[in-house]
Order: C-alpha cells, then structure tokens, then sequence
C-alpha cells in the first residue's frame, strides 16, 4: 500500500471512529433527556396523586358556596353537602350581588399581601354596596410550608364563627409567613374570636383536609399562582391584579350582567 493510500485509509479510520462517538454521544443525550422527561412526569404524577387524595367527607367551614358559573348567574349556592363543601369557597356577601369575585390567595405570599395593600379597601366597598360577592379560597402553597397551611384552617374556623372576612384581613394586616397556632387564635381574639370553640378548632386543625381540598379547586381552575382573581368567571390578567384593574372588571361585569 503506497504513503499516499494508507493515510487516506487513516483519516477514513479517523472519521468512522469520531462518527461513532459522536454517535455514542448523542445517544447518551437522549437517554438523559428521557430519564429527566420520566422523572418530571413522575413526580408530577406523585403532585397530582397526592392533591387528588381529598377526604370527600372532611368537614367544612360554614359559609362555603358553590362556584360561580354562567347559568348561576350571580347567585352561587350556599353548600348542604359534604361532596359539595369538599373544594368550595367560603363566599361573604350578598347572595343577588351582580357579580361575583373568586380569590386564590395564600395568606403567607407577598404578593397577595401587595395586592390587598392596594384593593382590599376597593372590594370591600363593592361588597358592602352589595355590588360584589367575593368567594375566599385559601390556597395553601408548598414553598410556605406549614405556617400557611396553619392560618388557612385558622381562617376556615372564623369563617365557620362567621368572621370570614374579618379574618382575611387581619391576616394580611399582620402579614407573617411563620405563623404559629398560638399567635392565630390571638389575632382571632383581636376580631372578636374569643370562644374555647375556635381556639380548639385552629389547636385541632379542624378543617385541614377542606384546605388541602381548596388546592385541588385551584388545579382544576387552571391556578398557576398567587393571587389569582375571577370575576364573573373570567380570570383577570396578572398585570390588572390591583385595585383598578378589580374595579374596572367589576364595573365591566356589571354591565354585562344588566345586558344579559
């Protein structure tokens, strides 16, 4: 074999064997991606397991209503069943307001404790007009840990005492992200919450599987953070999450439900 053919048969040699790592590279990317794909899918199927595991007889709080929907018009209904209570909001106001707001909120993210800043006064003043119903629906967000998952039951035990909106507030009035037991059946003394009952039913966590079941409510609904507003039904756009983008959404829903 002449010089000139054994080095053109060493660069073919050359080129077949890069070809082949090359090859062997690219198979070991896929096999990487597809064990990541598999461990993504499997633990979100371990999320989705886990919020799926609802006590559909777990006790609920007082006030809790049916979501809003089109045929309902504005007139969610107050719950008589378990199977109903399981996921439902606790609604405060006029059962004829026109229209209806639906919150997922965390009481432990800051920024729901921003947005209330800015248009808890707004809603309030639409409830009290009996222009607006609002529906709580206390989300309970994993990154919080257990003080939220605390002050979501606290605040379904002063729904249950009638003081569902009293407590919301409060609790965004004295935001803390490392609530203890101790210090909410002290903030519900500070709104009239004196009763060995609701100190018993936040010391018990008397609603705690109705809180994991709000988490599953907002699964279903598309929730994806904190807060997430409805009004009417219609999600209101991250970017109008404050006191006018509420207020022009409401006033808009209004006017839609006189036309309908």
């Amino acid at each position: 074999m002449s010089k000139k053919s054994a080095r053109e048969e060493l660069r073919a040699q050359r080129a077949r064997e890069a070809a082949a790592a090359k090859r062997r590279e690219n198979m070991m990317r896929i096999g990487i991606a597809v064990v990541v794909a598999v461990v993504i899918v499997a633990i979100a199927g371990v999320v989705q397991w886990q919020r799926s595991q609802v006590d559909t007889d777990a006790a609920f709080p007082a006030g809790v209503v049916q979501p809003y929907t089109a045929t309902s018009k504005s007139n969610p209904a107050p719950v008589q069943t378990k199977a109903g209570g399981v996921g439902s909001g606790v609604g405060v106001g006029k059962a004829n307001a026109p229209v209806v707001v639906e919150m997922f909120e965390d009481f432990a993210c800051p920024h729901c404790k921003e947005f209330e800043n800015d248009a808890e006064q707004t809603l309030n003043q639409q409830v009290d007009a009996g222009k607006a119903r609002v529906i709580y629906y206390p989300l309970t967000l994993t990154e919080f840990g257990r003080p939220t998952q605390l002050a979501a039951n606290a605040f379904a035990c002063a729904a249950n005492d009638g003081k569902a909106r009293e407590m919301h507030d409060a609790l965004y009035a004295n935001y803390s992200q490392t609530w203890t037991n101790a210090q909410l059946v002290d903030l519900g003394k500070s709104i009239g919450l004196n009763s060995g009952t609701f100190r018993s039913c936040v010391n018990g966590d008397s609603f705690s599987s109705w809180v994991q079941s709000i988490g599953e409510t907002g699964n279903k609904r598309g929730v994806q953070g904190t807060p997430t507003i409805f009004v009417n039904g219609k999600q209101l756009d991250p970017q109008d999450t404050s006191a006018t983008g509420l207020k022009l959404a409401i006033d808009s829903a209004a006017a839609q439900n006189n036309k309908s």
